[in-house]
């Protein structure tokens, strides 16, 4: 009677594991069909756009559309953007990645708008181009600051506090006149 009960709870062992196995089988091809629906998305939209790049020489130098697998897969456009399928696997971001932060220039969940947000960027970064080889001057940064009026004001403010220090050494007796 004891060996039927040893034999029956191995076989029953032995049946919750080949479910698990299942389960777990079936969750890992879910898985890699949602990367793969993730990746046709990417390559559809790099299709939708190859074109434009194709008829500009002075946007082939700049772009270069690469299509990079992984988890989540990317589309990067050029050295700093790519767009991404995330949060879900309809949603396509077009991401910038900063010195100090990633920047989420669009989201969508429509290709064609995607799309349209990519080659405004490309037309952007063209003009950015054009107006640094033609030597203009850098238009005033996101917060109205170049970094010029920025290095003015921190030397200016440290020897405006250097003056302040010597002149509070000198009411105070420190420094001999």
């Amino acid at each position: 009677m004891a060996k039927a009960a040893i034999r029956s709870d191995g076989e029953g062992l032995a049946s919750a594991l080949k479910q698990a196995r299942e389960a777990e089988a079936a969750h890992f091809d879910a898985a890699l069909e949602l990367r793969d629906s993730k990746s046709l998305r990417l390559q559809l939209l790099k299709d939708e756009l190859a074109p434009v790049i194709q008829a500009s020489p002075e946007a082939r130098e700049l772009f270069d559309l690469t299509l990079v697998p992984g988890e989540p897969p990317k589309l990067w456009v050029d050295l700093i953007s790519s767009v991404v399928m995330e949060p879900d696997h309809r949603t396509y971001r077009f991401i910038e990645d900063r010195q100090d932060r990633r920047h989420i220039v669009f989201e969508t969940s429509d290709r064609e708008e995607m799309a349209a947000a990519i080659r405004r960027h490309m037309a952007h970064r063209l003009v950015a181009r054009e107006r640094l080889a033609a030597g203009l001057p850098r238009p005033p940064t996101a917060n109205g600051y170049t970094a010029a009026s920025l290095i003015l004001a921190w030397t200016s403010g440290f020897a405006f506090g250097a003056l302040l220090l010597l002149a509070a050494a000198l009411s105070a007796g420190y420094l001999v006149r």
